[in-house]
């Protein structure tokens, strides 16, 4: 297991904002960002997922039914 610095974003595309309308981050030990991220979304019925690399750092998207997106940015500590 490793340890993550995560940074959690909720965007809510009805508020016409560019910015995230919720930020949250927490420190959490996890076996991997893309399961965890995965697991936090069994319940949805539509949603896709995106994953990139930002300045060393994984970025997970979560973009759910009705345009909401849940951006999660891993860094290792």
């Amino acid at each position: 297991m490793k340890t993550y610095e995560v940074i959690k974003e909720e965007y809510v595309p009805c508020t016409g904002n560019m910015l995230p309308e919720r930020r949250e981050i927490m420190e959490l030990q996890i076996e991997s960002p893309a399961m965890y991220v995965q697991d936090q979304y069994r319940q949805e019925r539509s949603i896709e997922f995106l994953a990139t690399e930002q300045n060393g750092s994984s970025v997970i998207e979560a973009i759910l039914e009705g345009g909401r997106k849940h951006r999660y940015i891993f860094s290792e500590v």
